[in-house]
Parts: structure tokens; C-alpha cells; sequence
């Protein structure tokens, strides 16, 4: 595997549907699976015979089962957890929800609709691509190996003793290995993490000085 330095997917650039993306988009939306009448998207599992621009987050291969259109209905917090889930059919960690919401509720209305759905998808398409590549062993999941190769292509220059502890924090599962949707997760938290020692290191020397309400103001911050 190629080392060369990787951005991280933005959110700005999978916000709205009709915006240009900075990583290409992908090949075509989600066919939403109806399985015990529970919606399931695998993001492992994108036909890449759907066209993209006849496609739309709501079909279903069931189509005696009403469904939302475009442009209408919304996902709350469980339906959306009962939608996504990884290669292996687990569903989503609760918490990369919850910031998958944050990220693309646009209208601050604490539900998903179909516009933000297509900015989401969008955006975890583009994860998908980057997991690939560093899910070397084709597992369907990430190792401290990996995790550590993703890291340093992301240009984080960090010791083995925080890769471990960060990768151990996400292993929510305690499995040895990170599912799509906690390795999704840690880089997203990594990146907030970083931005928020961006803002305060002025000298960009690798150290900063905070006061104490700076400093829980910024946790509160990633908490919201």
C-alpha cells in the first residue's frame, strides 16, 4: 500500500446534495434493504449497477411496503440506527449516530431527512473508500496495524503508546479490531481533537497554554 498523505473527508463538502465534493461521489445511493420489516443499509454492501441519478436512499426491494419519497419523511435517531450498519450486519455504534446526526441535521431538528440522508451517505462513501484501502487483510475490519498505517497517512505524527490508547478506546466491542463505523468515529473525534489544539497553538510549536474554563468549554463543546 501506497503511503501517501490522505485528507480527511470534510463536512462541508457533504452537506448538501448539489455541492461539489472534495472526494469523488460515489457511484450510486444505497438500496435500503427490508428485512423483518427493519430498514438495514450496509455500507459494504453498494450494488454498483444502481444508477446514481434514478436511485434514492428510500427504495426498497420490497415495493408492496410504503416507503418515504424524496423530499419528504424524516429518520430519527433509532430509525437511522436501525439502517446503518457495517459489512458484517452489526449495527452502528450509537455514539457515531448521534454524531452523524450533529454533522448533517442541518435544520437543528434532531431527525435526518432526505437531504441530509444524500449529504450523509455521500460523506460515508467517501470513508468507505479510505477504510478500504487500509483494511489491508480484507477482514472488514481495522487493526492497531492498520489503524496506525491510517494515522500517519492522515499525517498524525504520534507515539505508539496514544495510537494504542486511542485505538483501544474505540475497540468498543473488545474485539481486537475496529468495525467501519468506530474507525469512522475515532478519526472524526481525532480530527475535532486536533482542531481544537489548532485554535488555541498560535505558534503551532506543539504546545499550548489553557485556562481551566477554556479548556471544559471546548470539551462541553464536543460533548454537544
Amino acid at each position: 500500500m501506497e503511503n501517501d498523505n490522505l485528507e480527511i473527508p470534510s463536512l462541508k463538502s457533504h452537506q448538501a446534495w448539489h455541492v461539489e465534493y472534495s472526494h469523488p461521489a460515489p457511484r450510486c445511493l444505497p438500496i435500503i434493504y427490508l428485512s423483518n420489516r427493519v430498514l438495514a443499509i450496509s455500507c459494504f454492501d453498494i450494488p454498483p449497477s444502481v444508477n446514481q441519478q434514478t436511485a434514492t436512499p428510500w427504495h426498497t426491494t420490497d415495493q408492496t411496503t410504503p416507503m418515504p419519497c424524496p423530499g419528504t419523511g424524516q429518520l430519527s435517531e433509532k430509525e437511522l440506527s436501525a439502517a446503518l450498519v457495517n459489512g458484517d450486519w452489526t449495527a452502528f455504534d450509537i455514539q457515531t449516530i448521534r454524531m452523524m446526526i450533529r454533522m448533517f441535521d442541518t435544520d437543528r431538528n434532531g431527525t435526518i431527512n432526505f437531504e441530509e440522508f444524500c449529504g450523509l451517505w455521500s460523506f460515508l462513501a467517501s470513508w468507505r473508500t479510505l477504510f478500504d484501502r487500509f483494511d489491508i487483510d480484507r477482514s472488514g475490519n481495522i487493526s492497531l496495524q492498520e489503524f496506525t498505517d491510517a494515522l500517519i497517512a492522515f499525517r498524525y505524527r504520534l507515539s505508539p503508546h496514544f495510537v494504542s490508547l486511542l485505538f483501544r478506546t474505540y475497540d468498543k466491542r473488545n474485539e481486537g479490531v475496529m468495525s467501519f463505523d468506530l474507525f469512522v468515529q475515532s478519526c472524526i473525534s481525532l480530527k475535532r481533537m486536533t482542531d481544537v489544539f489548532k485554535k488555541y497553538d498560535d505558534d503551532r510549536d506543539g504546545y499550548i497554554t489553557l485556562s481551566f474554563e477554556d479548556f471544559l468549554s471546548e470539551i462541553l463543546k464536543q460533548l454537544r
